[in-house]
């Protein structure tokens, strides 16, 4: 009843879950997305989990060049089929990892532009939260609205899965989300744009099926970095922090504890794709 809702909301108000935060930096996606799986399958805390890169030189030169092939990666989502959503010759040939990763939703393209954040919710932390995609995508959209707003951004909007920014010209997509759930255990992790190079974007197809808010734009076309609308990564990634605390009690852990949950058994998914899986 709503009765009892406004009890449990009571409750949590009162009495926030707490989680571990676990603030990476400069961790290969391969590894921070084995990491992730690692703890959501063997931990049965809550987990608040963040990776970003140094950024890059802002001038076009070797310095950026290496900077973002140390951190690129193409990532699939569990039920991705690189034939159908890359430009596989393009991306062998310009060396770009491809990564199998154990959740759904679509396929990202990162460098040392992307910024990542995880929710690993446990089971009954969130009650008013139902373990489905739905409800948790709103429950981890109001956290980012509301990191949007510390740096004084206000035109936030969820359009289909994907995070954007609603403007006069239409909606521009700057962050990408997947999920997977356990029982009454969920995980969210999210890419965020901060910048991107368009000619990187040329690696992934137009993809069959897409929202229709995309009305058949180029990724260049209906993708929109952060910076383009913040005033800082470092803002951002603070801001991002304080809503998340303010949700959550969160408490910092180092990665020597996280890392634990890689050596337990556990069913393990993400990996590297051969070459030959990529064609």
């Amino acid at each position: 009843t709503r009765a009892q809702h406004g009890a449990v909301v009571r409750h949590k108000m009162a009495s926030p879950t707490r989680a571990l935060w676990l603030r990476l930096r400069n961790m290969p996606v391969l590894r921070m997305l084995q990491l992730e799986e690692a703890i959501f399958r063997t931990d049965t805390r809550s987990w608040f989990i963040t990776n970003t890169w140094d950024a890059p030189p802002t001038s076009a030169g070797p310095e950026r060049d290496a900077a973002h092939a140390a951190a690129q990666s193409v990532v699939l989502g569990i039920s991705g089929k690189p034939a159908e959503m890359l430009n596989t010759e393009e991306v062998l040939k310009a060396g770009v990892p491809v990564i199998k990763r154990f959740s759904g939703g679509g396929t990202i393209i990162s460098d040392a532009d992307t910024l990542f954040a995880t929710f690993i919710c446990a089971a009954d932390d969130e009650p008013q939260v139902p373990p489905y995609p739905d409800p948790i995508l709103d429950w981890t959209s109001s956290v980012y609205d509301a990191a949007l707003r510390g740096c004084g951004a206000t035109n936030f909007a969820v359009r289909a899965n994907d995070y954007c920014f609603a403007t006069e010209e239409g909606d521009f997509k700057f962050g990408g989300n997947a999920q997977s759930i356990s029982g009454k255990r969920w995980l969210h992790h999210t890419s965020l744009l901060w910048d991107y190079e368009p000619a990187r974007m040329g690696l992934l197809r137009m993809p069959k099926r897409q929202p229709t808010y995309r009305a058949q734009r180029s990724h260049g076309s209906f993708v929109r970095g952060l910076s383009q609308t913040l005033p800082s990564r470092d803002a951002f990634c603070a801001s991002l922090a304080a809503a998340a605390g303010a949700t959550w009690e969160l408490t910092p852990v180092e990665l020597e504890e996280a890392q634990a949950a890689l050596s337990l058994p556990h069913r393990q998914v993400t990996r590297l794709l051969r070459p030959e899986e990529v064609c």
